[in-house]
């Protein structure tokens, strides 16, 4: 039996790889929303607001992007 381990450490094989290029897409149009989001927040004056998704978009979102590449880059051929 193979184990998860041992295939991982194979590679990602390339059928997975249209995953990473859609991750990379909607996160790459995610990313465009929240910035603008933070930026007409802080226009209208919910500046309180506009500074608590900017934590959350740096703790989060840049945080998986990292870690997805890191992972990808861990396991590519």
């Amino acid at each position: 039996m193979i184990k998860l381990k041992d295939f991982l450490n194979e590679g990602i094989p390339n059928y997975f790889r249209g995953y990473f290029s859609n991750i990379d897409n909607n996160i790459s149009r995610l990313e465009k929303n929240v910035k603008e989001l933070i930026k007409d927040l802080g226009k209208d004056g919910f500046k309180k607001e506009s500074v608590e998704l900017a934590s959350l978009y740096k703790k989060h979102i840049i945080e998986f992007k990292v870690k997805l590449k890191s992972f990808e880059r861990k396991y590519r051929d």
